[in-house]
């Protein structure tokens, strides 16, 4: 039995356009164990990536957070953002979907990484709050120079240091970490950037990973080194992992347990081989019946019928019931809640309401 690293509870996120608001989470519950790798799949627009940004507290000023998140007895929700900076990155830390643009473009991947060390050693040695004025001593104390702020004049750090960074990047498979390190973001192909990125972010040696949409951007073979190299140093760093995917596929090849989630709500929440044997939710089903079986056929792909729902002006039931082949009267009346079977396999659906029911 896994201890809960992270118990998000009845969360709702909403987003103040003018006159408007959306809901782009609501009312979510769920929970990460440690060293737990949890696959949050569903299609653009469904909050996915909300969820893992409200995680790590990078959500715009124009969102409303209700219910709580608590990490490690620390609800993550009423946190403001100094606060918040005593988490991010070095207890939770986030790998981005477009790894061009999370990288510094006029540092060295070296220069990078070696300060992602720097500021976790700050953090966890002593507790600071990490100030510029802070890094300044460090830099000397760790042999690092800087003889300017122009970007073009490069940092020398200490041989220590090095090692460590050349350690990180062994870590994720580079093959030739030493020239690497000397090389910019620009330079490195988009899988060589990615590595990068997930160096950089096991370097802080999170308790907690959020990947959103890593691998989007790679082409097949790729994308495959890339979920293999995230699953890999888990037991090393020990760390849980956030997989926010689109791609079911994606999910299948890595996650311990998918959540599948649909207008901002959980629809599904199963152990990984439980849930593609035994998919549960109406939505689930039609999302892996549109994924090609591999044999040559006469037939035509399954598509699902209608449209995600406007979140300006959601459905007042269930949110997938004007798309539903099952639906009841009471699908659009009323929102149906998580219930879970003896394998904890857990689903929003009124078809599983009677505990008789052979479908539970």
């Amino acid at each position: 039995m896994k201890m809960t690293l992270l118990d998000i509870d009845d969360l709702t996120i909403r987003y103040s356009t003018g006159h408007d608001t959306i809901t782009a989470v609501d009312s979510v519950s769920l929970e990460v164990g440690e060293n737990e790798f949890l696959g949050v799949v569903g299609e653009s627009g469904c909050g996915k990536s909300t969820l893992g940004l409200s995680i790590i507290g990078l959500l715009p000023p124009n969102s409303q957070v209700q219910g709580s998140m608590i990490y490690k007895e620390t609800n993550l929700a009423k946190l403001d953002q100094n606060a918040m900076k005593r988490y991010r990155g070095t207890e939770i830390a986030m790998i981005f979907q477009e790894p061009l643009t999370s990288l510094n473009p006029v540092y060295r991947v070296e220069d990078q990484i070696a300060e992602a060390v720097v500021v976790r050693k700050i953090r966890k040695e002593s507790g600071e709050k990490v100030t510029g004025e802070i890094m300044q001593k460090v830099y000397k104390t760790k042999g690092i120079h800087i003889p300017s702020r122009v970007p073009s004049l490069r940092r020398r750090i200490s041989q220590e240091l090095r090692d460590e960074v050349t350690h990180w990047l062994n870590l994720v498979r580079i093959a030739d970490p030493e020239q690497v390190l000397e090389r910019y973001p620009f330079e490195l192909s988009g899988g060589m950037r990615q590595r990068v990125m997930i160096a950089m972010a096991l370097s802080q040696e999170p308790a907690l990973l959020i990947a959103d949409e890593p691998t989007t951007a790679l082409d097949v073979t790729t994308q495959a080194q890339v979920l293999k190299l995230m699953r890999e140093p888990m037991d090393k760093v020990n760390t849980s992992i956030i997989l926010v995917t689109h791609d079911l596929a994606v999910a299948s090849q890595v996650a311990d347990r998918v959540v599948v989630m649909y207008a901002g709500q959980i629809a599904e929440d199963a152990e990984v081989h439980d849930f593609f044997s035994r998919p549960m939710h109406p939505y689930a089903k039609a999302l892996l019946n549109c994924i090609p079986n591999g044999t040559k056929n006469d037939s035509t792909l399954s598509a699902i019928p209608g449209s995600v729902p406007d979140m300006m002006n959601p459905h007042h039931g269930c949110q997938f019931a004007p798309r539903c082949p099952h639906v009841m009267d009471k699908c659009n009346m009323t929102q149906p809640g998580l219930i879970a079977d003896q394998k904890n396999h857990k689903v929003a659906c009124f078809l599983y309401d009677n505990p008789a029911s052979d479908l539970i």
